[in-house]
């Protein structure tokens, strides 16, 4: 309804204004809150106030375009939509504001009942194919919604219904695939008229591919006896029904596709993908276990960048398909094989920092390690390079905190990456070959930047600990001896743990006193004075760290020492944390400038407790 505007508006152009339709406060009342009674006494005051004309004259619409039909039949009162569809059935063909009819609301609500009733009234065959907004007949509805009673209810009404695709490309057959009825399926497929079109079959979903990512292998045998050019069909990716099995590891489906298609196993996706591929890089050990059985040569098929399963699999870092590969000897000739860019597994698992695929890779005698790719570098020369071009802590805690996280994260990745490979003892190579890329003047200024942070934060911990056992010193357990001959001595200088207290605390004092003057040295020279001094420097920081713990051990373990359990727990607690210190700080010091084999094998156990200590950092496994 549109009305003029006010005073003052003329020549302006028109507003138009909109009013919702209303239904009778009664009457929609008695509907909701199912009273027959007062539907009927509502209804009749409806025909009287149209002067009893003709049926259509009572239809009253709410807001959404709803009948009463299509209220009661949303609230389930039976009573009213019996009572609605026996003297007015035409409201069974009546749509919303979103094309609904009632027939799609008690699709929708699963109720057999409700079905029942709006299906025994006096309703045109054609209703049944009545689409709403989305494109959903209620045949669609109730597959959409698995209730297969109620589908089959609406198939039985009418079998040789046409059924089209809704809006989103979906057939009801591809969804009857989907939820796995394999009665609705054998219908649907032997209606001489229905939906198995081939335009309906074609359009956006393939049936295979529905029943596939259902996981319904009975569903998947119907179609292929039925009509086996489906498999045939292509998803929006390109996959093949392989592929799809492939990625969600639906071991039952691939061993049928493989028995009765196995040509699927050489089609390529969009993407230059084979379904082995798609297999290898979900992790899906048992789906490559298959594939090798039946096709044993698909071993070779490689990407569009030339990379086998194994680079794949390194790629998306899958531990468990990586550590299955290796114990192939079929797979031998794959370890060391080249992508296009020359690189190896081992390459591409240190190029997207996966550090438990590198030492995996690594602990196999068949990984060549000294390999180069087309850059002329080993997997050493790419970790290293990862390293030395890695964003500063000062710009990490200077960022957007969810990028900081992120860039934190990296950065531990990529160093336990590069100790995996040092724990080997992967080689560079010659430097020569390598300077350029690695010895740039950025790579320099970047390396230069992080040394600084580096010998800063040490200095701080160094000092740190100089001022607390300097204060220990002073402030010794038990006190000192107030009277003479020994005032001023030590009361527990006798006892062995108090020289054992003494002693260590001495140790980290003069450790960390030397560190702090070392490290004030390397702030007034050139990079490889600070790397020097670095080497120097981390080794007397953990004594001094140790030797510290063990002095507030032996401390605590004085003034506790009447109290047999407490001592004992104090120093069993004590052991184990200095215990564990000291592996940590091994690949710290050790592991990044020593060649020697003997701190490589040292630096081993630290090195995995590292990989389990940042294990939710890098564990790519999730799909298994």
């Amino acid at each position: 309804m549109s009305v003029p505007k006010g005073p003052g508006l003329e020549g302006e152009e028109e507003e138009r204004y909109e009013t919702a339709e209303s239904m009778d406060p009664k009457l929609y009342r008695a509907t909701t809150e199912g009273d027959i009674l007062e539907f009927i006494r509502a209804m009749e005051r409806g025909l009287d106030d149209r002067q009893h004309g003709p049926p259509a004259s009572c239809l009253q619409l709410g807001p959404q375009q709803n009948t009463v039909l299509h209220i009661a039949t949303s609230f389930g009162h039976y009573e009213i939509v019996k009572l609605v569809c026996k003297d007015l059935p035409f409201f069974v063909a009546e749509k919303n504001s979103k094309g609904d009819t009632a027939l799609h609301i008690a699709a929708r609500a699963g109720d057999p009942l409700l079905m029942n009733l709006l299906l025994s009234s006096d309703v045109k065959e054609g209703v049944l194919g009545e689409k709403n907004e989305e494109g959903n007949t209620a045949l669609h509805e109730a597959l959409r919604c698995r209730w297969e009673e109620l589908a089959l209810m609406l198939i039985d009404r009418n079998k040789n219904m046409s059924y089209s695709v809704n809006n989103e490309g979906k057939s009801l057959l591809c969804l009857a695939a989907e939820a796995g009825y394999v009665g609705i399926v054998k219908l649907l497929m032997e209606n001489p008229i229905g939906n198995y079109i081939v335009d309906g079959r074609l359009k956006n979903k393939s049936p295979v591919h529905a029943a596939i990512l259902g996981g319904n292998i009975d569903v998947l045998k119907i179609l292929w006896e039925k009509d086996q050019s489906s498999f045939q069909l292509r998803c929006d990716e390109g996959g093949n029904p392989l592929h799809c099995a492939a990625d969600i590891g639906f071991v039952e489906g691939v061993n049928f596709l493989l028995n009765k298609f196995c040509s699927s196993a050489y089609q390529k996706d969009k993407h230059g993908l084979f379904p082995i591929h798609i297999a290898s890089s979900k992790g899906h050990i048992d789906i490559i276990q298959e594939m090798l059985m039946h096709c044993p040569d698909s071993r070779e098929l490689l990407t569009l960048q030339d990379r086998n399963i194994i680079h794949v699999a390194a790629r998306t870092g899958k531990v468990k398909a990586i550590s299955y590969m290796l114990k192939m000897p079929e797979l031998d000739k794959l370890l060391n094989e080249r992508d296009k860019d020359g690189n190896t597994p081992l390459h591409i698992a240190t190029i997207y920092g996966k550090p438990r695929i590198v030492t995996n890779l690594t602990c196999d005698e068949r990984v060549k390690l000294e390999l180069k790719n087309n850059k002329g570098l080993t997997a050493l020369d790419i970790a290293e390079e990862y390293m030395e071009t890695r964003a500063s802590f000062r710009k990490l805690y200077n960022g957007y905190h969810k990028m900081q996280q992120l860039a934190i994260i990296e950065a531990i990745i990529r160093r336990l990456t590069w100790m995996a490979l040092r724990v080997a003892g992967a080689p560079q190579a010659p430097r020569a070959k390598v300077f350029r890329t690695q010895k740039s003047i950025l790579g320099k200024q970047a390396k230069m930047e992080n040394y600084r942070e580096m010998v800063t934060a040490i200095l701080l911990v160094a000092t740190l600990v100089a001022t607390v056992t300097f204060t220990a010193g002073f402030s010794i357990p038990g006190g000192y001896k107030n009277s003479e001959p020994d005032q001023g001595i030590a009361t527990m200088l006798q006892k062995v743990t108090f020289q054992e207290f003494v002693i260590c605390d001495t140790i980290a004092m003069y450790s960390s006193i030397i560190v702090a003057v070392t490290l004030i040295w390397a702030q007034l020279g050139d990079l490889s004075s600070m790397h020097v001094a670095l080497k120097v420097a981390l080794p007397l920081l953990g004594i001094a760290l140790a030797m510290m713990s063990i002095a507030f051990m032996a401390g605590v373990y004085l003034v506790v020492s009447k109290l047999s359990w407490l001592a004992t727990l104090v120093t069993f607690m004590g052991a184990n944390f200095v215990i564990t210190l000291v592996a940590l700080f091994i690949p710290l010091c050790f592991l990044g400038s020593s060649n020697y084999r003997i701190f490589r094998h040292i630096s081993y156990y630290p090195f995995q407790l590292m990989l389990y200590a940042f294990g939710s950092y890098i564990e790519d496994d999730v799909d298994e």
